[in-house]
């Protein structure tokens, strides 16, 4: 049996780029009918159109399992009821997607009220992840939001009216101006909706946002890196102290149970197909182009759409995939993948699936690096269950340069 998979669909539609975003996405929402109508093409050309559940196709292929769906963007709560029905109806025709499969839509407050939230729960969507970002005005404008608090708190409201009960929120962190006293408001405002999972991100400002733009001419000044790890050690220890799971860097659940299955997906390395401009999808493909899988060869590769609705539009007309480039990952690669990946998280690394991917033994190989991280308290080496290495929080604190020591090791 084909291993189960996670499907991705990038919705690129916004009514307003926020001042930080450097996702792809448009706004000029006119692209819209002819997008759903591509996105199936594209769904039924990768996945095989004479493909129906429980059904072998010509070529002796069964459908793929598919365990998570994750509609994201951009901004997915755009999309018409209608047009959310027909692409999960895709979804099931090429598709086998599981009963208990995990379905998450993005909305974004000021885009939804409670009849659309119980339209999407009554065609199977049973995750939710607002874009709250903060409840801080101030915040808010600084991140070109269009909502309101008011909308925001309207909004988390009428998810658990339309009868949610796995809902995240979406958070940002190390803001212009922003102090550690403002950034415990928020915390503390969180914690009275009683969700089931946080995303607490650190601003990133990306080339080419006005964010960055404004930075780069002395609007603001960009947060120091201690002040950045004050906040990130907060953060972990407030939401720990209430509740909260810390499992992955920048996220936070109420018990194992309500962990993102769909991101613990990525970042255990497991296949998936993205769908959509821009998106990206990742898995052994075959020869037959970027997005056919092919159990038969072992090699990973990560290929990625076109960054352009029209252009997708265009491609998918011509009965083409729309496909801008793929990349076929080394062993070295793979092995700083999954090594970042893991350290990423509360697991760690799972040292015997790199010990089975390299041939060596990992312990062995990276001895003085792991020595001196368990020696300054950022690491641990775990032996029951299985063999992991993980950081603690201070050693997640300093992700990055860790990460980096590795890669000098492996690359």
């Amino acid at each position: 049996m084909s291993e189960p998979l996670s499907v991705y669909i990038h919705v690129p539609f916004c009514l307003k780029k926020c001042s930080y975003c450097d996702f792809y996405s448009i706004g000029t929402l006119s692209f819209l009918p002819a997008y759903v109508a591509s996105l199936q093409r594209e769904i039924q050309i990768r996945t095989g159109q004479s493909i129906r559940p429980g059904l072998v196709d010509r070529v002796g292929r069964v459908p793929q399992r598919v365990t998570t769906i994750y509609f994201g963007g951009g901004t997915p709560s755009l999309l018409p009821l209608e047009d959310v029905k027909k692409i999960l109806a895709t979804l099931h025709t090429c598709y086998q997607v599981a009963g208990d499969a995990e379905i998450t839509f993005e909305v974004n407050p000021g885009t939804v009220d409670q009849g659309y939230l119980s339209g999407l729960k009554s065609l199977g969507v049973n995750r939710l992840s607002i874009g709250v970002q903060s409840f801080d005005p101030y915040k808010i404008k600084v991140l070109s939001r269009i909502h309101t608090i008011e909308a925001s708190i309207e909004a988390i409201e009428a998810t658990k009216s339309a009868g949610f009960d796995n809902i995240g929120l979406d958070l940002i962190y190390g803001t212009p101006g922003e102090t550690l006293a403002t950034w415990r408001q928020d915390l503390h405002m969180v914690l009275g909706f009683k969700v089931a999972h946080l995303s607490c991100y650190m601003l990133t400002l990306e080339p080419g946002t006005p964010l960055h733009a404004q930075y780069k001419r002395g609007l603001f000044q960009s947060p120091g890196s201690g002040i950045l790890t004050d906040f990130f050690m907060e953060t972990s220890t407030f939401l720990e102290q209430h509740g909260y799971d810390h499992y992955e860097i920048s996220n936070f659940a109420r018990g194992v149970q309500n962990r993102s299955r769909h991101n613990s997906a990525y970042w255990q390395m497991t296949p998936y197909d993205g769908f959509g401009p821009a998106a990206h999808s990742f898995g052994s493909l075959n020869d037959k182009g970027p997005g056919v899988r092919d159990p038969g060869r072992v090699s990973p590769v990560r290929s990625w759409n076109v960054a352009d609705v029209k252009a997708y539009i265009q491609a998918l007309s011509a009965g083409k995939l729309p496909v801008h480039e793929r990349e076929v990952l080394s062993l070295p690669q793979q092995v700083l993948e999954r090594v970042m990946l893991g350290l990423r998280t509360s697991d760690g690394i799972d040292i015997t699936a790199v010990d089975k991917m390299t041939g060596q033994d990992f312990l062995t190989r990276f001895a003085p690096l792991v020595d001196r991280l368990e020696r300054q308290g950022l690491g641990v080496v775990l032996t029951s269950p299985g063999k992991r290495f993980l950081l603690t929080l201070s050693g997640r604190a300093r992700l990055d340069s860790i990460v980096e020591a590795f890669a000098d090791k492996i690359l």
